[in-house]
């Protein structure tokens, strides 16, 4: 089902799929094989808040039965935010890490970044201004605006998402 009919969907992603074909083991990949018969691209609605998804015919209990019997999937189709358009980089990193899900590597583990990575490494923060204007939105809806050390009672500005190891001024763990 076409979500957006006003635009072309996104490439097939031939490359990035003969790569994993040479790449991954048929253990763990088990729709490998059957991904150019019943994968299919399109885009998300532009106010969907996910970068990506894998969507599967069946549900999650029909999955894991043929993933475990090593059945053909079913249809599957990988969609992509429109605003994606705006950075192939990570639009590709974005696309092979919905494709390892669609062969089968459901678990977001170390084996799953290092294969996205060695295909299609993410772009530093400082080279894509899609994610640097992510990185702001988010910094922007949250409530806490400033980092405070609870050691030595240094207050600093907010500018990570993520929490930081230690303390500018003491280097103590936080």
């Amino acid at each position: 089902m076409p979500l957006r009919v006003d635009v072309e969907p996104p490439v097939f992603p031939d490359e990035e799929l003969a790569h994993l074909e040479e790449n991954l083991d048929s253990e763990g990949a088990v729709f490998l094989r059957y991904l150019r018969d019943s994968l299919s691209m399109d885009w998300l609605e532009e106010d969907d808040d996910r970068l990506g998804v894998t969507r599967f015919e069946g549900d999650h209990n029909e999955m894991y039965r043929k993933k475990r019997l090593k059945l053909p999937p079913g249809e599957i189709i990988i969609l992509l935010h429109p605003m994606l358009r705006e950075d192939p980089a990570l639009l590709q990193h974005t696309m092979v890490h919905e494709l390892l899900h669609a062969a089968g590597l459901a678990k977001h583990d170390d084996e799953h970044h290092e294969l996205v990575d060695s295909i299609a490494p993410a772009p530093a923060l400082k080279d894509s201004p899609l994610l640097q204007r992510l990185r702001s939105q988010v910094l922007g809806q949250r409530e806490l605006t400033d980092w405070l050390c609870d050691h030595c009672g240094f207050q600093w500005d907010r500018k990570t998402v993520r929490k930081p190891h230690r303390c500018p001024k003491c280097a103590r763990s936080l």
